[in-house]
């Protein structure tokens, strides 16, 4: 967009679209001029930028030929995107589940299929209508190329996200097997810790050892205060 260094283009941006909006109702340039001198904004930018005075009608016009055709070209192209964003949604609707960028695509397929068909209408010579062809179908290749490739990435998305429900169902079930297990395994070790210790054999009392040592350091000792202060009191005692 042009930068404009007029009066009204150094207002504030409110202003200035407030004025655009006034221009675009069709309002008469002498009400204009006469609400933006009295506005204080106004006259503040003026003081500080242009030592006083005054917007004329000469710095209206000015920006009616500058500023406010941008603006125009800005708010076309807005309505352009939300009628495509309408278009999308209304797609969307219709279809359900599937990304709105594949709606968009559509809706821009659908625009390029109406702009060759008129340019193509327009066209008698044959070579020219040939290459043209051409344009419009390696537009269209590289339009459907991307489609693909939003297409595999989202069965990548959708693959991982299944990988990660998996892992976090096999940990659950790991987490559960283990506490379920955990009383088995005490009560084996026990069984087979008081079986050895039975046995006369070096080989049976080693062992019966190491799993008691195990089942020892698997119980949680009472962390109880060592000064005493808990202890029953003896006979006597003060």
């Amino acid at each position: 967009m042009t930068t404009h260094n007029g009066k009204i283009a150094r207002l504030p941006r409110n202003i200035r679209d407030e004025l655009n909006h006034r221009l675009e109702n069709g309002e008469t340039g002498g009400r204009i001029v006469a609400w933006l001198n009295a506005l204080p904004a106004v006259q503040a930018v003026l003081a500080a930028e242009f030592g006083g005075g005054h917007a004329n009608e000469q710095n209206l016009s000015n920006w009616r030929k500058g500023g406010y055709q941008d603006w125009l070209k800005q708010q076309e192209r807005r309505n352009h995107v939300r009628e495509l964003a309408a278009n999308a949604e209304e797609l969307a609707a219709d279809a359900g589940g599937v990304e709105i960028g594949n709606h968009l695509s559509a809706v821009l397929v659908a625009e390029l299929a109406a702009s060759a068909r008129d340019a193509l209408a327009a066209i008698t010579d044959p070579a020219e209508r040939c290459v043209r062809q051409q344009e419009y179908l390696q537009t269209l290749a590289r339009v459907r190329r991307q489609d693909y490739l939003a297409g595999q990435l989202a069965i990548e998305r959708e693959r991982r996200a299944r990988e990660r429900v998996k892992e976090q169902e096999k940990d659950e079930h790991q987490k559960k097997w283990a506490g379920e297990w955990e009383p088995v395994s005490r009560q084996f070790k026990r069984s087979f810790m008081t079986d050895s210790f039975a046995k006369p054999d070096l080989t049976s009392q080693l062992m019966a050892t190491q799993h008691a040592e195990s089942l020892l350091r698997d119980v949680k000792l009472d962390e109880s205060p060592l000064d005493g202060s808990t202890a029953t009191d003896k006979p006597g005692s003060n």
